[in-house]
């Protein structure tokens, strides 16, 4: 996973600022798996990276803009976005995530 950590100054963050969440990675062009919810994350489709970053211990991610087309379990996508800050107080399953791009792949 290719994940920068030098943002630009020109990200305007579309998800999450209800809880004035900032953007804190920047993920280009990583592969990864659609998890359909299950026991860890029981109401939520994730993306589930094939490589794990030690910056990103969840090892999965929440998207808050995964269309309709792309909630398929197992389904193998390529996709690049903005990982969002989380708070020590939380108890999520996922980092919060906001796509900026996203395919199938084979």
């Amino acid at each position: 996973m290719s994940c920068s950590k030098d943002l630009d100054d020109n990200i305007i963050p579309g998800c999450f600022q209800e809880d004035g969440r900032r953007v804190i990675a920047i993920v280009n062009g990583a592969d990864g798996t659609i998890r359909a919810p299950r026991v860890f994350c029981p109401s939520e489709f994730t993306i589930e990276p094939d490589e794990k970053s030690a910056s990103r211990p969840l090892g999965a991610f929440y998207p808050c803009n995964l269309e309709s087309e792309f909630q398929v379990a197992d389904r193998r996508v390529t996709f690049s976005g903005y990982i969002y800050e989380s708070f020590d107080t939380e108890n999520i399953c996922a980092d919060f995530f906001q796509i900026t791009e996203i395919r199938v792949s084979e």
